[in-house]
């Protein structure tokens, strides 16, 4: 008896997690630093959703990762942010344009 138990409670504890809203961003929550290595950021962040590269007229490697989040505060926003690494180590951050999403967007539990 006392499996079910802790099996029903460690499902709700899983459910429970999974319903979570984000309502802040990542990288206000964990704030990011400048000088942290691109490894560092994936680590702390995830991988981003798109990456650009290039290379300068000097041969620094420049990078850009761009990372997409859905925020939700009385309605839901996607943020973008937009990190910007030389020689793979980051050197500034930018918010990107904040979009209102569709106002009539539900959150759905399956």
């Amino acid at each position: 008896m006392n499996k079910i138990k802790y099996f029903f409670l460690l499902t709700l504890t899983l459910i429970s997690i999974g319903c979570a809203v984000q309502r802040q961003s990542k990288f206000t929550s964990k704030p990011i630093k400048l000088g942290m290595t691109k490894e560092a950021v994936i680590t702390l962040y995830g991988r981003p959703y798109k990456e650009s590269s290039s290379i300068d007229n000097s041969q620094n490697l420049l990078e850009t990762l761009y990372y997409k989040e859905h925020i939700f505060l009385r309605r839901w926003y996607e943020v973008n942010s937009i990190l910007y690494l030389e020689n793979s180590v980051l050197k500034s951050l930018e918010q990107g344009k904040e979009q209102l999403l569709d106002k009539n967007r539900q959150v759905i539990v399956r």
